[in-house]
């Protein structure tokens, strides 16, 4: 009966999904039809999720950047700051100072500095909630997210200030840099779950607007600070992040002319000198966990074209893309044959969920069936787990 009551007010809720968000709308849609006809497998995931947002999300404190011991330089509790995750004391130094890299080492510290766990928890609780709110009708989900997002964007004393001048900084270093940008890519993703609500009462015409403000603002400042140039000129994946942080928070500024412009002026020339004549990504190869930095950079493609599909760019269609997706399926299918280093084990349900969305959009059968012979295996009752119940 439950369900019956909530697919009543979904109807009223849901509308289709237009290709706006940083993960795939079609998606969205084949849930909620699905899960409208009382698809097993969509029902299943729907309610495996619902039931984890009802028994943890719904009862979560608000997350805030200012919940950190360690002020930023500018001594602003509400500026972003975080350690650059591969920077470790440099042993020969009596002090460590500066750090020094080690390549796909993760340095314990930068835990030290919560938000960006929490900014990454924002992302996905948000855009879960979102899309529970979206299949389900239900408002407590859009109320939760509306929460949420209220707090970390717009409270007047909690609320993050639009830059990331302090993201990703090393100790012992003074150089500023633009490679923090890309932590951002976190609250980008929960500025896109704001669209998801938009029908709810509970996101107001006030959030509404002062949220565009905010993504107006940061937009502004990646685009014209030293931070946002320095990451505008990046030749591997930090470039290419870059600009699907900017075509997210485009979006959510309602700045639908930017979008096609960035999609069409940077990602695709950008995308294209990045992929070599037999498909390998040759500035992630260098990497000592390659095979995941080589797939994050078709992860930051997949969300640029998310959001620019609405404005009539299919990225999918471009030749490097699909020379670098058929590059890389027999390592999605067999990671272990990876030539390259890779120094941790890599999920396959990543190079599932890639295939899956480029064989559906550029209609290669053989891709989507080679997305479901790998599968979509995750332990994580999340919105991807509710987008990909099909590969499940």
């Amino acid at each position: 009966m439950k369900r019956i009551l909530l697919l009543m007010a979904s109807l009223a809720a849901l509308v289709p999904a237009s290709a706006q968000y940083s993960f795939n709308g079609e998606l969205l849609d084949r849930l909620a039809e699905a899960y409208r006809k009382g698809d097993p497998r969509a029902v299943k995931a729907v309610e495996e999720v619902a039931a984890e947002a009802d028994s943890t999300l719904l009862g979560m404190e608000p997350l805030t950047v200012t919940a950190k011991k360690q002020l930023p330089p500018s001594g602003d509790r509400r500026d972003y700051l975080s350690l650059s995750p591969y920077w470790w004391p440099d042993p020969s130094k009596p002090d460590g100072l500066p750090y020094i890299r080690r390549d796909g080492e993760r340095n314990p510290e930068v835990y030290d500095c919560p938000e960006r766990e929490n900014g990454d928890r924002l992302g996905t609780v948000t855009r879960t909630l979102a899309v529970l709110y979206r299949v389900t009708g239900d408002e407590r989900y859009a109320e939760k997210c509306a929460q949420l997002l209220r707090t970390w964007f717009l409270d007047p004393r909690l609320g993050m200030n639009p830059n990331m001048t302090y993201a990703q900084l090393i100790r012992g270093r003074q150089t500023i840099r633009g490679t923090g940008i890309i932590d951002s890519r976190r609250m980008a993703f929960a500025l896109n779950a704001a669209q998801l609500i938009d029908s709810s009462p509970a996101w107001s015409d006030y959030d509404r607007r002062e949220l565009r403000e905010w993504a107006r603002t940061f937009l502004y400042w990646m685009e014209h600070s030293v931070n946002g140039q320095k990451e505008l000129h990046a030749a591997n994946n930090h470039g290419l992040w870059y600009d699907a942080i900017r075509l997210m928070t485009a979006r959510a500024a309602g700045l639908d002319d930017r979008v096609r412009e960035i999609a069409c002026e940077s990602v695709k020339p950008r995308f294209a000198k990045q992929v070599a004549g037999d498909g390998t990504l040759p500035e992630e190869l260098v990497r000592t966990l390659s095979l995941h930095y080589s797939t994050f950079v078709l992860e930051a493609l997949s969300t640029a074209r998310n959001v620019a599909r609405a404005e009539g760019v299919e990225l999918w269609e471009m030749p490097e893309a699909q020379r670098a997706l058929e590059y890389l399926i027999p390592y999605y299918e067999s990671p272990e044959k990876w030539p390259w280093p890779q120094i941790k084990p890599f999920a396959q349900r990543r190079g599932a969920a890639l295939l899956y969305e480029a064989g559906l959009a550029l209609d290669r059968p053989e891709w989507v069936e080679t997305a479901r012979r790998i599968g979509f295996h995750t332990s994580k009752a999340d919105f991807e787990a509710m987008l990909h119940f099909e590969l499940q």
